[in-house]
């Protein structure tokens, strides 16, 4: 059930023209439990079905994603939802290509092991890049990367962020895939995104409490 409160209304005719009517939405009951519910139980999912996602829940998925807050609302991301296996498979070529010899954390420390795939065989990779001058860029890109993990969450999709390759894609070597894709050369990639259908439910991790300090 969720609750409209009229924030106001005004009332009045200029040159014929009537203010609109400003609404905000309030949530209660087990359409507020169920918000919370999708926050405290989305997980990065590093093993995907062969599913593809499909269009209308790209549109959804999309559609939060532009809808997320930006400084003075500039909107100064680009983002990009590649499903084209070829790029994907020249994506992760060049991962493992540039990975020799380096050491990493995490799921992409195991690089070496055969059939290794830095985006966990997703058949969905979304990058946002960011624009370069913009100081508040980054941030703007984060908001839209949480309303990314967040609708597809809701969808029964699977998401895992993808910050090792960022450096990757940066790289002047391959500024040909970010030519494929369309992305402005003022811009630069800021994270990427697997999507798919989770073939996986891990728990959480553990959460730092004392990250969070009340000052009254």
């Amino acid at each position: 059930m969720k609750k409209i409160i009229m924030m106001s209304v005004i009332a009045f005719s200029i040159l014929g023209c009537a203010e609109p009517k400003i609404e905000q939405v309030v949530y209660e009951g087990t359409n507020k439990e169920a918000i919370i519910d999708n926050i405290l139980t989305r997980r990065a999912i590093r093993k995907f079905t062969d599913q593809q996602v499909s269009e209308s829940q790209l549109d959804t998925i999309m559609k939060s994603a532009i809808y997320a807050p930006s400084g003075l609302n500039k909107q100064s991301w680009e983002i990009r939802v590649v499903q084209n296996p070829s790029i994907i498979e020249e994506v992760n070529k060049r991962f493992l290509k540039y990975a020799e010899g380096r050491e990493f954390q995490g799921s992409a420390a195991r690089y070496r092991e055969p059939g290794f795939n830095v985006m966990h065989h997703a058949p969905t990779f979304i990058v946002i890049a960011s624009e370069k001058a913009n100081a508040y860029s980054k941030l703007d890109a984060g908001l839209a990367l949480q309303n990314i993990l967040l609708s597809a969450h809701a969808l029964g999709l699977g998401t895992c962020p993808l910050g090792t390759l960022v450096p990757l894609l940066n790289a002047p070597e391959n500024a040909d895939i970010l030519k494929l894709l369309n992305i402005p050369e003022d811009y630069e990639v800021s994270i990427n995104i697997a999507l798919g259908h989770p073939a996986e439910s891990p728990e959480a991790p553990i959460r730092y409490s004392n990250k969070v300090k009340v000052i009254r």
